[in-house]
């Protein structure tokens, strides 16, 4: 198929881009367009103007400093995965970078538009809640930054309003001496998760101190599991699983079952993506 008519707006600044988003009701945003194009040529996605931002101004950076690093709209998910000092700063963006999709889809897709996007099975947006990163917003009312954790609201659904736009985001440098893991099961490399864990773990002589878990493809919203990370604090690896997978029971209360798999599945793959990931980093901090 193909999509239904529109015009097309090709801004140069962010200013122009909020003017041409708040000309018409029914206008959306394109950057790397991976998720918008397909939703439009099967006419899920419908509109009456495409605001094109890879020529805005300053929105193709990657920057890093004291906070973080800093992603601008238009920056490619290959652009960032293949950034040294990004990779540096916040381990865990190369390490989701490399489940996201495929290469020729890193190489368009962006990593505020996956944001933007807000696919419950997405990698970038558990990212962002678990690094505590600040979306920042632009729109008739001037600028906004939104935490991760009140970003997304819903499947394919965020905080963004009509006529405003996502302009970046700063993911945070982890803790130092914390290990960022990202993990997930899905039918092949590529695929969409079943059930996928992003983990930010901090161990010391042998046990963990902290652990700040967020699991997606699980529900509507990635989901912080608070139980399971108060339960593996001091956890040493040797002790039981029995606490962690009632744990994780109690926060994925509200599992998808569909047709791609149950929710007894998923709740069980995340549950294992926790205990591997914990075993994985009590091991390598032991390691000389």
């Amino acid at each position: 198929m193909k999509p239904s008519a529109f015009d097309y707006a090709r801004p140069r600044s962010v200013a122009e881009a909020v003017e041409a988003l708040g000309s018409t009701e029914a206008s959306r945003v394109l950057a790397g367009g991976q998720s918008l194009i397909p939703a439009m040529n099967f006419r899920l996605a419908e509109m009456s103007l495409l605001v094109d931002i890879c020529d805005v101004d300053g929105l193709d950076t990657v920057s890093c400093d004291a906070a973080g690093v800093r992603v601008g709209a238009a920056a490619t998910q290959t652009r960032v995965l293949d950034d040294a000092d990004a990779a540096q700063a916040v381990p865990g963006l190369r390490a989701t970078l490399r489940h996201v999709g495929h290469l020729q889809i890193r190489n368009r897709g962006t990593v505020c538009g996956s944001l933007a996007h807000a696919d419950p099975a997405a990698e970038l947006p558990a990212l962002a809640l678990a690094s505590d990163a600040l979306i920042g917003i632009s729109g008739p009312r001037g600028r906004r930054e939104v935490p991760a954790a009140d970003f997304v609201t819903g499947p394919f659904t965020t905080v963004v309003e009509d006529g405003e736009l996502v302009t970046d985001a700063l993911f945070r440098r982890p803790p130092s001496g914390a290990v960022t893991v990202v993990d997930e099961v899905c039918r092949r490399a590529g695929d969409f998760a079943l059930a996928g864990l992003v983990a930010v773990v901090e161990a010391q002589d042998g046990a963990v101190r902290t652990a700040r878990l967020v699991g997606f493809g699980l529900r509507g919203v990635p989901t912080r599991m608070r139980n399971a990370e108060d339960v593996l604090a001091g956890w040493a690896g040797d002790h039981s699983i029995e606490a962690i997978t009632d744990a994780v029971a109690a926060d994925t209360t509200e599992v998808f079952d569909d047709t791609h798999a149950p929710g007894w599945y998923r709740r069980d793959a995340v549950t294992a993506l926790v205990v591997r990931t914990v075993r994985s980093v009590l091991e390598s901090h032991e390691a000389p």
